[in-house]
């Protein structure tokens, strides 16, 4: 049987950061939770980690964390001042996300043979349709419609699948944090609200039913499928509050210059030396890494 392996993938971009970052003296860890940072004097001088280490930073403490993780569990609550901890806990959190990963056999055929060498496809019944799905969301509902964003990574990087075969990457982010009913009335909601593997699952059914109206032979060539709840995603990343792929709602009180909240200016604190960067600060959510490269200059 062909390897799934992959000579490319955004993965690399990590390895050469990895690489660049170890050549020059420093060391990358992971699967190493941090559960405080040291505050002495005004002054953030370190960090804890859970497994009872404290790591002594020279020049500062760079957290890439949502606001919840950084005022409300990271840092001692006797080194925020009051107006701070309140704008950090009215920070708020956007819809939900799900991937769905399928592998092929063989290329995908659409119904209409132009999109087999596009990149990134929304399939979606219109804007009413977004609207529609969005509005869903936004009430708990899980949508009857939703955009199904496909991407098609080997048409870009072939190394991403053996030779005649092919992936689908799958997103939907017009779904609800917590859950109340399904816009179709087809999937009952767990009492609790909470997304669980078999609402997933379904859901995921769903989706790729509709996306088989596309793709004529998507049941015949699906080798396997993976879906990713939301769940699974803030499982897989803190940051990633209810499965909210951009690390807080980019609302107009919380973008660009008023992200995380009003008064954040150049990615500092009110910590000496201590920066906030990530998707949850300006200039929001992205791929640029614009937050780091502006906290490091400010920190030179």
């Amino acid at each position: 049987m062909p390897r799934w392996s992959s000579a490319g993938g955004s993965s690399r971009i990590v390895d050469a950061f990895r690489k660049l970052i170890e050549s020059n003296g420093s060391v990358i860890e992971t699967n190493v939770d941090v559960t405080g940072v040291i505050v002495e004097n005004g002054e953030a001088v370190g960090v804890e980690t859970s497994d009872g280490r404290r790591v002594n930073a020279r020049q500062a403490v760079v957290c890439n964390v949502t606001p919840t993780q950084l005022y409300q569990r990271l840092l001692p609550t006797a080194s925020i001042p009051d107006n701070i901890a309140a704008r950090a806990r009215a920070f708020t959190y956007g819809r939900a996300d799900m991937q769905i990963h399928v592998a092929l056999s063989a290329p995908p055929e659409w119904h209409d043979p132009r999109l087999a060498d596009v990149a990134l496809i929304h399939v979606t019944p219109g804007l009413d349709g977004v609207s529609r799905a969005v509005h869903d969301a936004e009430q708990g509902l899980l949508p009857a419609e939703g955009t199904i964003v496909v991407g098609q990574p080997a048409k870009a990087d072939p190394s991403r699948c053996p030779p005649g075969r092919a992936l689908l990457w799958i997103q939907l982010q017009e779904l609800p944090r917590a859950m109340r009913g399904d816009a179709a009335g087809e999937i009952a909601a767990p009492s609790h609200g909470d997304w669980t593997a078999d609402v997933a699952e379904a859901y995921a059914q769903r989706v790729l039913k509709r996306l088989g109206r596309h793709v004529v032979n998507l049941d015949r060539v699906t080798i396997k499928s993976a879906v990713l709840s939301p769940a699974d995603l803030e499982r897989d990343n803190i940051n990633l509050v209810g499965g909210d792929p951009y690390s807080g709602a980019c609302t107009v009180g919380q973008f660009h210059l008023w992200r995380p909240f009003p008064g954040s200016r150049n990615h500092r604190t009110v910590i000496n030396s201590l920066y906030h960067i990530g998707a949850s600060t300006h200039p929001g959510p992205g791929l640029g890494g614009m937050s780091g490269y502006l906290a490091a200059q400010d920190i030179q």
